[in-house]
């Protein structure tokens, strides 16, 4: 399977510097990512060369992306593809620190849980704008040429 982004896209995606430190398992991140876009996109047509890379650059430069702000938003939400697939969406519903106590309502809980499955199970919304916006969706129309 192709992968679509590599360290220094990834790098670049999130403006890090060039001495910044990458998250640790940042090739599982990339290699997920890349499966997920590759799932979204299963039913576009699109040229690939013989790694299965896309040919045009408009489709590559959408699939690197996509694959980035997939891959990041892994990170940030702390799902590690590393894990065998096992995904905890439990989110805390309560906090306290030094006396205080913070609670989330039961919304804002059932709403992080099911973006946090929609990410590890499918495709980060960020992601689908960047491949919607490129037509490379399974809604879209195809385009002959």
């Amino acid at each position: 399977m192709a992968i679509y982004a590599t360290d220094d896209d990834y790098r670049a995606y999130n403006n890090l510097a060039a001495e910044a430190e990458l998250p640790d398992n940042v090739t599982s991140l990339l290699r997920a990512a890349s499966l997920a876009v590759r799932m979204y996109t299963s039913v576009c047509v699109y040229l690939v060369d013989d790694g299965d890379l896309p040919v045009e650059q408009s489709v590559r430069d959408a699939f690197r992306d996509a694959t980035c702000a997939h891959a990041t938003a892994l990170n940030k939400l702390g799902i590690d593809p590393d894990k065998g697939g096992a995904v905890d969406v439990s989110v805390k519903a309560s906090k306290s620190i030094s006396g205080a106590s913070f609670s989330y309502s039961t919304v804002e809980q059932e709403n992080a849980a099911q973006v946090r499955q929609q990410v590890a199970t499918g495709i980060a919304p960020s992601a689908r704008q960047i491949l919607d916006a490129a037509g490379l969706n399974s809604t879209g129309p195809w385009r002959a040429g």
